[in-house]
């Protein structure tokens, strides 16, 4: 239980210092997605319950330094926990590369939820361009990133939860 709060913790210090931090500097090319990695690693190595409190907290932080749509980085959130879910019995994360792929696939998908989520609720595609050109970068920084994260995880939680 100890491990599971720290980690969580740990995880909304990354979120708390990636907003801060990158907020003062016009890097929107290189702005990795901490909160992702921390979801994945949650639902794959925690377990169900973890991952969607880990998905619904740090949806609600990112929300709240954001000047995103209400409600969108949550839902998103969400479908990343729903997607590790699907994906949990079906795939094994055996090391820090295969994780930081999966991590910078998931923000791939997420960019991808949140340009539909645009379409569907207010039917504008303005920012398409944006979205494409950024979700790339922040993926492939996010994927450089998640190596990391892997490594202090794996440094606190020593073995993988059964599933079955």
């Amino acid at each position: 239980m100890v491990r599971k709060t720290v980690s969580i913790a740990l995880g909304l210090l990354f979120v708390l210092f990636e907003s801060a931090f990158f907020s003062f500097f016009p890097m929107e090319f290189s702005k990795p997605d901490p909160g992702i990695p921390f979801v994945i690693y949650a639902t794959f190595v925690f377990g169900p319950l973890e991952g969607l409190v880990t998905a619904v907290l740090f949806g609600y932080v990112q929300e709240f330094l954001s000047n995103g749509p209400h409600g969108g980085i949550i839902f998103t959130k969400v479908c990343i926990f729903l997607s590790c879910m699907f994906l949990r019995s079906r795939l094994y994360i055996e090391s820090r590369h295969t994780f930081a792929l999966i991590s910078a696939c998931f923000v791939l998908l997420e960019s991808a939820v949140f340009l539909a989520l645009s379409l569907f609720a207010k039917g504008e595609t303005k920012n398409i361009m944006n979205i494409f050109i950024y979700s790339v970068p922040n993926a492939l920084f996010t994927g450089f990133l998640a190596l990391f994260i892997f490594t202090l995880m794996q440094h606190h939680h020593v073995g993988y939860v059964e599933t079955g």
